[in-house]
Protein backbone atom coordinates (compact mmCIF):
# COMPACT_ATOMS: atom_id res chain seq x y z
CA UNK A 1 0.00 0.00 0.00
CA UNK A 2 1.42 3.42 -0.94
CA UNK A 3 1.75 6.39 1.46
CA UNK A 4 -1.19 8.41 -1.00
CA UNK A 5 -3.81 5.26 0.21
CA UNK A 6 -3.66 5.55 3.55
CA UNK A 7 -6.26 7.72 4.65
CA UNK A 8 -5.09 10.39 7.20
CA UNK A 9 -7.49 12.56 9.93
CA UNK A 10 -8.90 15.84 8.73
CA UNK A 11 -7.79 18.78 9.74
CA UNK A 12 -11.04 21.03 10.69
CA UNK A 13 -10.61 25.28 10.61
CA UNK A 14 -13.04 25.25 14.08
CA UNK A 15 -10.15 23.14 15.64
CA UNK A 16 -7.38 25.83 13.72
CA UNK A 17 -9.19 28.67 14.85
CA UNK A 18 -9.38 27.45 18.65
CA UNK A 19 -5.63 26.82 18.73
CA UNK A 20 -4.97 30.06 17.40
CA UNK A 21 -7.33 31.63 20.06
CA UNK A 22 -5.66 30.01 22.68
CA UNK A 23 -1.77 30.70 21.36
CA UNK A 24 -2.98 34.50 21.28
CA UNK A 25 -4.10 34.40 24.45
CA UNK A 26 -1.82 32.07 26.16
CA UNK A 27 -4.45 30.28 28.14
CA UNK A 28 -7.60 28.07 27.52
CA UNK A 29 -9.68 30.16 29.13
CA UNK A 30 -8.17 33.18 27.48
CA UNK A 31 -9.24 31.45 23.95
CA UNK A 32 -12.78 30.53 25.35
CA UNK A 33 -12.90 34.07 26.19
CA UNK A 34 -12.04 35.63 22.68
CA UNK A 35 -14.57 32.72 21.24
CA UNK A 36 -17.23 33.26 23.39
CA UNK A 37 -17.42 29.52 23.87
CA UNK A 38 -16.72 27.96 27.45
CA UNK A 39 -13.10 26.55 28.39
CA UNK A 40 -14.66 23.23 28.75
CA UNK A 41 -15.19 23.64 24.83
CA UNK A 42 -12.06 24.82 23.76
CA UNK A 43 -10.02 22.72 26.17
CA UNK A 44 -11.44 20.01 24.18
CA UNK A 45 -10.72 21.36 20.73
CA UNK A 46 -7.10 21.55 21.68
CA UNK A 47 -7.11 17.80 22.54
CA UNK A 48 -8.58 16.58 19.61
CA UNK A 49 -6.16 18.65 17.54
CA UNK A 50 -3.74 17.34 19.11
CA UNK A 51 -4.77 13.88 18.44
CA UNK A 52 -4.99 14.08 15.03
CA UNK A 53 -1.66 15.94 14.68
CA UNK A 54 -0.17 13.02 17.09
CA UNK A 55 1.74 16.13 18.62
CA UNK A 56 1.57 18.19 22.11
CA UNK A 57 0.94 21.40 20.82
CA UNK A 58 1.38 23.08 24.36
CA UNK A 59 3.14 22.81 27.37
CA UNK A 60 0.70 23.57 30.14
CA UNK A 61 1.43 25.66 33.24
CA UNK A 62 0.22 26.83 36.14
CA UNK A 63 -0.08 29.93 34.48
CA UNK A 64 -1.38 29.29 31.59
CA UNK A 65 -0.06 27.19 28.08
CA UNK A 66 2.74 27.96 26.10
CA UNK A 67 3.75 26.58 22.44
CA UNK A 68 5.70 23.68 22.00
CA UNK A 69 8.18 23.32 19.11
CA UNK A 70 5.11 21.05 16.98
CA UNK A 71 2.94 24.00 17.99
CA UNK A 72 5.14 26.57 16.55
CA UNK A 73 5.28 24.45 13.52
CA UNK A 74 1.64 24.77 13.54
CA UNK A 75 1.39 28.13 13.52
CA UNK A 76 2.21 30.00 10.52
CA UNK A 77 0.03 27.16 8.86
CA UNK A 78 -2.95 27.58 11.26
CA UNK A 79 -2.92 31.54 10.60
CA UNK A 80 -2.70 30.54 6.66
CA UNK A 81 -5.69 28.17 6.70
CA UNK A 82 -7.73 30.79 8.53
CA UNK A 83 -6.66 33.71 6.92
CA UNK A 84 -7.32 32.14 3.42
CA UNK A 85 -11.23 30.78 4.71
CA UNK A 86 -11.70 34.26 5.95
CA UNK A 87 -10.81 36.28 2.72
CA UNK A 88 -13.05 33.60 1.10
CA UNK A 89 -16.29 34.74 2.68
CA UNK A 90 -14.83 38.30 1.89
CA UNK A 91 -14.87 37.38 -1.82
CA UNK A 92 -17.41 35.69 -1.79
CA UNK A 93 -19.88 37.83 0.63
CA UNK A 94 -18.95 41.08 -1.25
CA UNK A 95 -20.95 43.62 0.61
CA UNK A 96 -20.46 47.49 0.48
CA UNK A 97 -17.10 47.91 1.25
CA UNK A 98 -17.19 51.40 1.56
CA UNK A 99 -19.64 50.24 4.78
CA UNK A 100 -18.37 51.72 8.22
CA UNK A 101 -19.58 52.91 11.51
CA UNK A 102 -18.10 55.08 13.99
CA UNK A 103 -18.00 53.46 17.17
CA UNK A 104 -17.45 54.86 20.97
CA UNK A 105 -16.34 52.26 23.74
CA UNK A 106 -15.29 53.60 27.21
CA UNK A 107 -11.23 53.64 27.89
CA UNK A 108 -11.79 51.15 30.52
CA UNK A 109 -13.03 48.30 28.60
CA UNK A 110 -10.36 48.47 25.64
CA UNK A 111 -8.75 45.96 26.85
CA UNK A 112 -11.46 43.51 28.47
CA UNK A 113 -14.44 43.65 26.43
CA UNK A 114 -13.28 45.56 22.95
CA UNK A 115 -10.80 42.67 21.47
CA UNK A 116 -13.73 40.44 21.41
CA UNK A 117 -16.29 42.91 19.91
CA UNK A 118 -14.25 43.56 17.34
CA UNK A 119 -13.33 39.77 16.95
CA UNK A 120 -16.61 38.76 16.23
CA UNK A 121 -17.66 42.17 14.42
CA UNK A 122 -15.12 41.67 11.85
CA UNK A 123 -16.84 37.77 11.33
CA UNK A 124 -19.86 39.45 11.00
CA UNK A 125 -18.80 41.96 9.08
CA UNK A 126 -15.41 41.06 7.52
CA UNK A 127 -15.70 44.38 4.56
CA UNK A 128 -16.63 46.95 7.17
CA UNK A 129 -15.17 49.60 9.04
CA UNK A 130 -15.10 50.56 12.95
CA UNK A 131 -13.66 53.96 13.30
CA UNK A 132 -12.84 53.70 16.98
CA UNK A 133 -12.84 56.74 19.63
CA UNK A 134 -11.47 55.00 22.69
CA UNK A 135 -11.81 57.35 25.47
CA UNK A 136 -13.93 59.13 28.23
CA UNK A 137 -17.78 58.38 27.78
CA UNK A 138 -18.70 61.53 29.62
CA UNK A 139 -18.35 63.08 25.95
CA UNK A 140 -20.19 60.29 23.95
CA UNK A 141 -23.70 62.34 24.45
CA UNK A 142 -22.68 65.49 22.57
CA UNK A 143 -20.72 63.11 19.95
CA UNK A 144 -23.35 61.32 18.87
CA UNK A 145 -25.85 64.35 19.31
CA UNK A 146 -22.85 66.51 16.65
CA UNK A 147 -22.59 63.33 14.26
CA UNK A 148 -19.47 62.39 15.23
CA UNK A 149 -20.23 59.22 16.26
CA UNK A 150 -22.96 56.37 15.40
CA UNK A 151 -23.12 53.95 18.20
CA UNK A 152 -21.25 54.32 21.91
CA UNK A 153 -21.19 52.17 24.83
CA UNK A 154 -21.89 54.10 27.83
CA UNK A 155 -23.03 54.60 31.65
CA UNK A 156 -25.39 57.71 31.52
CA UNK A 157 -26.63 58.90 34.93
CA UNK A 158 -30.40 58.65 33.73
CA UNK A 159 -31.20 56.20 30.90
CA UNK A 160 -33.15 57.56 27.84
CA UNK A 161 -36.03 56.32 26.11
CA UNK A 162 -33.85 55.11 23.02
CA UNK A 163 -30.85 53.87 24.67
CA UNK A 164 -30.22 49.86 24.81
CA UNK A 165 -30.18 48.66 28.05
CA UNK A 166 -26.76 45.77 27.68
CA UNK A 167 -25.69 45.04 30.97
CA UNK A 168 -25.95 46.36 34.58
CA UNK A 169 -22.30 47.15 35.62
CA UNK A 170 -21.37 47.06 39.72
CA UNK A 171 -19.14 49.49 40.22
CA UNK A 172 -16.60 48.79 42.86
CA UNK A 173 -14.10 49.90 45.12
CA UNK A 174 -10.69 48.89 44.24
CA UNK A 175 -7.36 48.67 45.95
CA UNK A 176 -3.82 46.95 45.60
CA UNK A 177 -3.62 43.15 45.59
CA UNK A 178 -0.19 43.89 47.49
CA UNK A 179 -1.48 46.78 49.87
CA UNK A 180 -3.86 47.43 52.65
CA UNK A 181 -4.37 50.74 51.53
CA UNK A 182 -8.35 50.79 52.74
CA UNK A 183 -6.90 50.94 56.47
CA UNK A 184 -5.00 53.94 56.05
CA UNK A 185 -6.83 57.27 57.34
CA UNK A 186 -6.96 59.54 56.27
CA UNK A 187 -8.00 57.18 53.05
CA UNK A 188 -6.00 57.98 50.10
CA UNK A 189 -8.51 58.25 47.10
CA UNK A 190 -7.46 58.22 43.44
CA UNK A 191 -10.42 60.02 41.00
CA UNK A 192 -11.06 61.17 37.56
CA UNK A 193 -10.14 64.65 37.17
CA UNK A 194 -12.57 65.42 34.41
CA UNK A 195 -16.63 66.12 35.14
CA UNK A 196 -17.76 62.85 35.97
CA UNK A 197 -21.26 61.56 37.94
CA UNK A 198 -19.36 58.76 39.18
CA UNK A 199 -16.61 60.98 40.55
CA UNK A 200 -19.58 62.90 42.59
CA UNK A 201 -20.84 60.02 44.02
CA UNK A 202 -18.27 58.89 45.46
CA UNK A 203 -17.51 62.16 47.07
CA UNK A 204 -20.96 62.26 48.10
CA UNK A 205 -20.84 58.60 49.24
CA UNK A 206 -17.33 59.21 51.41
CA UNK A 207 -18.84 62.04 53.03
CA UNK A 208 -22.23 60.78 53.90
CA UNK A 209 -20.38 57.72 55.43
CA UNK A 210 -18.42 60.30 57.59
CA UNK A 211 -15.05 59.12 56.33
CA UNK A 212 -11.69 60.99 56.56
CA UNK A 213 -10.26 60.67 53.02
CA UNK A 214 -7.88 62.93 50.92
CA UNK A 215 -7.59 63.40 47.25
CA UNK A 216 -4.23 62.11 46.51
CA UNK A 217 -3.97 61.72 42.65
CA UNK A 218 -6.53 62.46 40.16
CA UNK A 219 -6.45 61.40 36.19
CA UNK A 220 -8.58 61.47 32.92
CA UNK A 221 -7.85 58.30 32.25
CA UNK A 222 -8.43 54.92 33.51
CA UNK A 223 -5.16 53.91 33.14
CA UNK A 224 -3.80 56.90 35.51
CA UNK A 225 -6.32 55.47 38.11
CA UNK A 226 -5.52 51.85 37.43
CA UNK A 227 -1.69 52.50 37.93
CA UNK A 228 -2.27 54.49 41.10
CA UNK A 229 -4.49 51.63 42.49
CA UNK A 230 -2.13 48.64 41.80
CA UNK A 231 1.08 50.59 43.14
CA UNK A 232 -0.96 51.04 46.49
CA UNK A 233 -0.74 54.79 46.15
CA UNK A 234 -4.67 55.02 46.91
CA UNK A 235 -7.81 53.30 46.09
CA UNK A 236 -10.65 53.91 43.35
CA UNK A 237 -13.98 52.95 41.80
CA UNK A 238 -13.89 50.89 38.85
CA UNK A 239 -16.18 49.01 36.93
CA UNK A 240 -15.84 45.20 38.35
CA UNK A 241 -15.11 43.22 34.76
CA UNK A 242 -11.83 46.09 34.00
CA UNK A 243 -10.27 44.23 37.12
CA UNK A 244 -7.28 43.84 36.32
CA UNK A 245 -3.89 41.61 37.79
CA UNK A 246 -2.14 43.78 40.48
CA UNK A 247 -5.56 45.41 41.29
CA UNK A 248 -8.31 43.42 43.88
CA UNK A 249 -11.94 44.03 44.80
CA UNK A 250 -12.25 45.80 48.74
CA UNK A 251 -14.62 43.86 50.80
CA UNK A 252 -18.10 45.21 50.80
CA UNK A 253 -17.99 46.21 54.52
CA UNK A 254 -14.88 48.34 53.79
CA UNK A 255 -15.92 51.39 52.04
CA UNK A 256 -19.94 52.61 51.34
CA UNK A 257 -21.28 50.60 48.07
CA UNK A 258 -21.42 52.22 45.18
CA UNK A 259 -24.31 50.22 43.93
CA UNK A 260 -24.92 49.40 39.73
CA UNK A 261 -25.53 51.43 37.07
CA UNK A 262 -26.89 50.56 33.68
CA UNK A 263 -24.17 50.50 30.69
CA UNK A 264 -26.11 51.30 27.62
CA UNK A 265 -25.72 51.70 23.73
CA UNK A 266 -26.75 55.04 21.52
CA UNK A 267 -27.32 55.05 18.30
CA UNK A 268 -27.57 57.80 16.40
CA UNK A 269 -30.80 58.03 14.23
CA UNK A 270 -28.46 58.34 11.32
CA UNK A 271 -26.14 55.32 11.77
CA UNK A 272 -26.91 52.41 9.00
CA UNK A 273 -29.20 49.78 10.30
CA UNK A 274 -27.37 46.64 9.20
CA UNK A 275 -24.10 47.64 10.81
CA UNK A 276 -25.86 49.14 14.10
CA UNK A 277 -28.25 45.68 14.64
CA UNK A 278 -24.82 43.62 13.87
CA UNK A 279 -22.32 45.63 16.43
CA UNK A 280 -25.05 46.16 19.06
CA UNK A 281 -25.37 42.20 18.62
CA UNK A 282 -21.84 41.89 19.19
CA UNK A 283 -21.76 43.79 22.26
CA UNK A 284 -24.60 42.20 23.75
CA UNK A 285 -23.54 38.68 23.24
CA UNK A 286 -20.21 39.63 24.95
CA UNK A 287 -21.67 41.39 28.05
CA UNK A 288 -23.39 38.29 28.35
CA UNK A 289 -20.68 36.20 28.42
CA UNK A 290 -19.41 37.95 31.58
CA UNK A 291 -22.57 37.66 33.57
CA UNK A 292 -22.44 34.46 35.76
CA UNK A 293 -25.09 31.57 34.84
CA UNK A 294 -28.74 31.40 36.49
Amino acid sequence: MSQDDILLPQLDSDLLRSFLAVAKAGSVSGGAARLLRTQSAISLQVQKLEEIVAQQLFDRHGRGVSLTARGEQLLPIARQVVEALDQAVIAMRAPDAKAEIRFGIPEEYSDTLLPAILANFSQEQPSARILLRCGSSVAFPSALAADELDIALHAPENVAADDIVVHREAAIWAGSAFHEVEHRRPLPVALFDRACWWRERCLDLLKKADLDYEIVCTSESVAGIRAAISAGFAVGVLPKCTITGGVRQLPDTTLPQLGETALVLTCSPATPPRLADSLTAMVTKTLRALEPPA
